[in-house]
């Protein structure tokens, strides 16, 4: 029914339990949304940790890391009837669990970026782009795959925004 329609009594249902048991383990709505969101974010965060560890071609590590965040994001939320309201639900939550994970996003971008540019694989300069410049543009570029009608397209989407904006940055 979307974040503001579901009670917790349909959460209970759902699960297959009393709406007393699942009191006991959140005081409302919203400390229960609070708790998927932070839990989400951890899964996020490990599959980032997961693939900025492995040893992979520029070009394969950076599809890997937007599919770490951005594809586990849409598989999830945004191909969802409700994902505008599920999003906007997550920005007024009190921990801001997102914040974390979407600073540890950026941080891996920009330091392959940077792994890039000292390989001599990328020169975002003759771009006009600083090397954080150019890891945010990526970032930017790549965000615009979130509108895809569904799975399929936005992993097309993912790859191509991927190779046509490092072609951008390539010396």
């Amino acid at each position: 029914y979307g974040y503001r329609r579901t009670s917790m009594e349909d959460i209970a249902r759902a699960a297959s339990v009393a709406k007393g048991t699942l009191y006991l383990y959140f005081e409302s709505k919203d400390q229960l949304f609070e708790a998927i969101c932070s839990s989400l974010a951890e899964q996020v965060s490990e599959n980032l940790a997961r693939v900025d560890a492995r040893d992979l071609p520029l070009e394969e590590k950076l599809l890997a890391l937007m599919d770490a965040k951005f594809g586990f994001v849409y598989s999830l939320i945004l191909s969802s009837p409700h994902a505008a309201e599920l999003i906007e639900s997550s920005h007024q939550l009190e921990s801001a669990p997102f914040e974390n994970v979407t600073a540890e996003f950026h941080d891996a971008i920009l330091r392959l970026v940077r792994r890039g540019v000292r390989n001599g694989e990328l020169d975002p300069k003759q771009a006009g782009l600083t090397e954080k410049e150019a890891a945010e543009t990526l970032i930017s570029a790549v965000i615009g795959a979130e509108k895809a009608p569904d799975e399929e397209s936005f992993r097309k989407q993912l790859k191509a925004t991927v190779k046509l904006t490092l072609r951008g940055l390539r010396p």
